[in-house]
């Protein structure tokens, strides 16, 4: 069956739609508003953003061989030029206003049951982890890549099929007021927020305030749902009666947690080599149960405790879901660990490139010094580039990275950009060398690295620290 048929995307545009000339053997199989991602049988959403109009492209989506677009400009409908190509349009009031309608239909017409996720770091990966286990359950639906804002989420419901039995979505922000209107589209039965820290803090007064951001995804939990909050994050208590102000229930507040008493808590965690771990938690009942995942990196052996929670509320085979985890892959510039060698030099890299915050950079600082210990590593040499979006904050959040590597004993670190380079004056002068961006640090990595070594490459997005790790894989 299509993604969408004729009849039903009528009626999602109801009160929108101005025009059409859709054949009745329509076929939908995809919904793109990306020209480039535009084939046969998608629709393509001709959305006008803040340097983009999708208007723009609509050749080039025919020429891609895509036959069928929604469009609200009146002069594109008629137009000579696009009925040579053979192209179906839809005539709108507004392709924004009508993309939320598709996504409102899409949900409606869901059995599935649904999780939504946010989260100041983490968010991402765990999402991952959930579409791996609640496959074991049924057929599940998860937001593609990071497609987790005010364009993405509703795309996202709007390639959501009607048979899944599962669905889960990725919710971001960087402002006040921005989840909420996801929460309420998504609706679902189950919200969680992997932790609260310092990210995106550029626009927000205060840590105080990006956890009120966060827990804007409450507003949308469906009569009965479920709020899963992190027991150890320190702003526990505060998420805790947001979800009681959007009308959650005591007994649907759930916690997960390690450090802190939790419903679902992890005992105790054993590493033997980088990708595999075994772990012993606690389930609300008061059971205990030993997993094996694959992977070393207590993050994300901490966020597997949520993914083991989601399936315990909601899924149907525990047992199957878990025995998923020994399946679990680290995503390129995740926490990805690879070995290579550089001539004579046996190096191991955890490439961790994706991009940075405060709370990422400590985790993955401790996962590599820890990993130097169980793999008999001779040093632990980083590759840290500026994390971004900090605001008048910036100086002080550096400035604890640096305080790291000291606390962490990491032997020799590579700073790149002006954030690390100002902060990296608390340093030792033998234990550092800075570079102005990650191209001048590529050029020189090799010289720094000796037989044996550990080496941890991270930093924001926009620092393309991932060019270190292409200089040196090259």
């Amino acid at each position: 069956m299509p993604l969408w048929t004729k009849t039903e995307l009528l009626e999602a545009l109801e009160g929108e739609l101005l025009q059409h000339n859709l054949p009745d053997d329509l076929i939908i199989d995809e919904v793109v508003i990306d020209s480039r991602k535009a084939k046969k049988n998608s629709l393509f959403i001709a959305i006008k953003g803040e340097k983009n109009d999708g208007h723009d492209f609509l050749a080039e989506v025919a020429s891609n061989g895509c036959k069928l677009v929604l469009i609200h400009d009146p002069q594109f409908f008629n137009d000579l030029r696009l009925t040579t190509y053979n192209l179906r349009l839809i005539l709108v009031k507004n392709t924004f206003t009508a993309l939320y309608s598709l996504a409102k239909f899409s949900r409606k017409r869901s059995a599935a049951k649904i999780i939504a996720i946010t989260g100041s770091v983490g968010k991402t990966g765990t999402k991952e982890m959930l579409k791996l286990l609640f496959d074991s359950q049924g057929k599940t639906f998860a937001t593609a890549g990071n497609l987790n804002n005010h364009f993405g989420v509703p795309l996202s419901l709007c390639n959501f099929s009607r048979d899944c039995e599962f669905g889960i979505f990725e919710l971001g922000m960087n402002h006040l007021g921005e989840i909420e209107p996801l929460s309420r589209l998504v609706q679902p039965h189950l919200a969680l927020i992997t932790n609260v820290g310092p990210v995106h803090i550029e626009f927000f007064k205060n840590e105080e305030e990006i956890a009120l951001a966060k827990s804007e995804i409450f507003c949308g939990i469906l009569d009965g749902g479920i709020a899963l909050i992190n027991r150890d994050n320190r702003h526990f208590e505060f998420l805790r009666k947001r979800a009681q102000y959007y009308a959650i229930v005591d007994q649907n507040i759930i916690t997960f947690g390690e450090k802190n008493p939790s419903d679902y808590q992890i005992i105790h965690s054993k590493t033997s080599n980088p990708s595999n771990s075994i772990v012993e938690t606690k389930l609300k009942n008061g059971e205990k149960i030993y997993y094996e995942i694959a992977t070393s990196n207590p993050a994300i052996i901490f966020n597997s405790t949520i993914a083991i929670a989601c399936l315990d509320l909601i899924g149907n085979n525990l047992s199957a879901g878990i025995s998923a985890l020994r399946n679990l892959q680290t995503f390129s510039g995740r926490g990805n660990i690879k070995e290579i060698k550089i001539g004579e030099k046996n190096i191991t890299i955890i490439d961790d490139t994706y991009n940075a915050s405060i709370p990422s950079m400590r985790a993955g600082l401790e996962h590599v010094v820890n990993l130097k210990n169980i793999l008999g590593k001779k040093r632990v040499v980083v590759a840290l580039g500026d994390m971004r979006e900090l605001g008048e904050k910036s100086v002080e959040l550096h400035e604890e990275v640096t305080n790291y590597l000291q606390q962490l004993h990491v032997d020799f670190a590579l700073l790149v950009g002006e954030n690390m380079t100002a902060a990296a004056k608390k340093l030792p002068k033998d234990s550092y060398k800075t570079f102005p961006d990650s191209t001048a640090a590529a050029l020189e990595i090799k010289d720094f690295l000796s037989n044996g070594d550990i080496l941890y490459v991270k930093g924001s997005r926009g620092v393309r620290m991932e060019k270190v790790i292409e200089k040196i894989t090259n």
